[in-house]
């Protein structure tokens, strides 16, 4: 499931492979994107399940919909009952919250600054 863990200068970073999760073909196994056509319910266990297998609470792994744009989402808080904004990244100062992007097309970029205590 986790492809790859790491620590870098502060920020606890993973990446996550398709296997391990539970849904169905044809977005077998370990779907995390939820704007696809894939069971809801599956898609929120295999967000669970990753969470969990990193030690993350999931109700405390930020989401977004990711956009090819300019816009940034500063968060405080996870989202709630309230919609992922469609963002092209998102940023926060919060300790122990930990941020997730789903890629595709576009390479992941981690931006971290352990004095400030800001990740994006």
């Amino acid at each position: 499931m986790i492809g790859q863990r790491g620590h870098v200068s502060g920020a606890h970073f993973a990446f996550t492979d398709r296997w391990g999760g539970v849904s169905a073909a044809p977005y077998a196994e370990l779907n995390l994107g939820g704007a696809v056509g894939d069971d809801p319910g599956a898609v929120r266990t295999n967000r669970e399940l990753t969470a969990g297998a990193l030690g993350l609470d999931p109700a405390r792994v930020v989401w977004m919909n990711q956009v090819h744009g300019a816009e940034v989402a500063v968060v405080d808080e996870p989202w709630g009952e309230r919609p992922a904004p469609e963002v092209d990244a998102i940023v926060t100062a919060r300790r122990g919250l930990a941020l997730a992007v789903l890629t595709a097309d576009c390479v992941p970029v981690l931006l971290a600054d352990p004095v400030a205590g800001v990740v994006a």
